[in-house]
């Protein structure tokens, strides 16, 4: 009877695996299909991590006519960035840096603008996106990604391929803060590349080789990186009918930068859902303001379904969003070859639609 009830018990346990798995994917193949009604959306790709399973389904064509699949390599964007605050967590944990020190002990040159009314800006400040700093050191940029117009991907390409560090450093003596650092959240592209620089300085390391060593070879995370000789999917900007040019950064690769394909984003949701030092250390929460929570990079966000970690990257071709929800063990990466004013809200409500159906 022990024995009867028990080989009942492994059935039931194996069907109910099983059917969980393909309720994941038809989750994940009815949200790709709808996404595609997109007429813009060209190509769609979803990765759910569940419970240390991997659920990825593509969608429609690359500009290459081929499917996507799990060896395409899309860029990630602004996603770079929580790569880049996990070097800073390890740094603050090896006691390299210090989250409330002026950021000026670790700059080479002297800048007395970077405080405003004696509150100098902090390394906390620019994990934040407290700073005070511009999105951009290089106004023409800004202003290039402000018009939307069709010709703002060659325009894009153009001034990032001709911006050195030297002039990022130049520029930043020009910076005039007009508020108190770590009063007010300001997205700033600028502040991450700031901290690339500080990383790199204390490591002295270049970034993409930091994020080589601790997080992408412990992660088995073998398609992923900055500098590549391998393709990289295109994508479109707007209502654009030519391909994109892809980013082509040459500051310290902290803000933007990273290519990655679906399978190594699994595993490095794995990673941020381990208990790891420094995984806890990166998710800590550095900010709070109203409805607005920061960690080491990472938004954060505290609802029904716990604290959550996302982050969204954006190019002028590329689109894709990143959620964390320790409490389920669950993932969620979504990318398209797409970039519009629009794109992230149509991904951000493709997780939220996934998120409710699995709970």
């Amino acid at each position: 009877m022990k024995k009867a009830q028990y080989l009942l018990l492994l059935f039931s346990l194996i069907f109910n695996q099983s059917l969980c798995a393909q309720s994941i994917d038809e989750i994940n193949q009815k949200t790709g299909k709808s996404l595609l009604k997109n007429k813009e959306f060209r190509a769609v790709s979803i990765g759910i991590y569940k419970d240390g399973e991997f659920y990825i389904h593509h969608f429609g064509m690359l500009p290459t006519n081929e499917a996507p699949d799990n060896s395409t390599r899309y860029e990630l964007g602004s996603v770079t960035k929580v790569f880049a605050g996990y070097i800073v967590a390890q740094a603050v944990l090896e006691g390299k840096i210090e989250l409330n020190e002026d950021i000026r002990a670790y700059l080479a040159n002297d800048y007395p603008n970077l405080s405003f009314e004696g509150t100098p800006i902090t390394i906390r400040d620019l994990l934040t996106h407290t700073a005070g700093l511009p999105q951009s050191l290089n106004p023409a940029i800004t202003e290039a990604y402000n018009q939307l117009q069709p010709n703002t991907p060659q325009l894009v390409y153009e001034l990032e391929k001709e911006y050195s560090k030297e002039l990022f450093l130049e520029a930043l003596h020009h910076v005039e803060l007009t508020q108190k650092p770590g009063t007010n959240y300001l997205y700033s592209n600028a502040g991450a590349e700031l901290m690339g620089y500080i990383i790199s300085s204390v490591y002295s390391k270049p970034v993409n080789e930091l994020i080589d060593e601790y997080i992408l070879k412990e992660n088995n995370m073998t398609h992923t990186s900055i500098e590549t000789s391998e393709s990289v999917a295109e994508g479109f900007w707007m209502n654009n009918q030519e391909i994109s040019e892809l980013s082509s950064n040459l500051l310290w690769s902290a803000s933007s930068g990273l290519k990655s394909t679906l399978p190594d984003m699994m595993n490095f949701i794995a990673f941020n859902l381990s208990s790891t030092r420094v995984i806890e250390e990166s998710h800590r929460l550095l900010y709070e303001k109203k409805t607005r929570w920061m960690g080491y990079f990472w938004n954060i966000w505290k609802d029904k379904h716990g604290t959550s970690f996302n982050h969204h990257g954006g190019t002028t071709g590329t689109q894709n969003w990143l959620y964390v929800f320790p409490k389920y063990d669950l993932g969620i990466s979504i990318f398209v070859n797409h970039s519009g004013p629009k794109t992230a809200q149509k991904l951000n409500k493709a997780v939220k639609a996934i998120l409710k159906e699995l709970n």
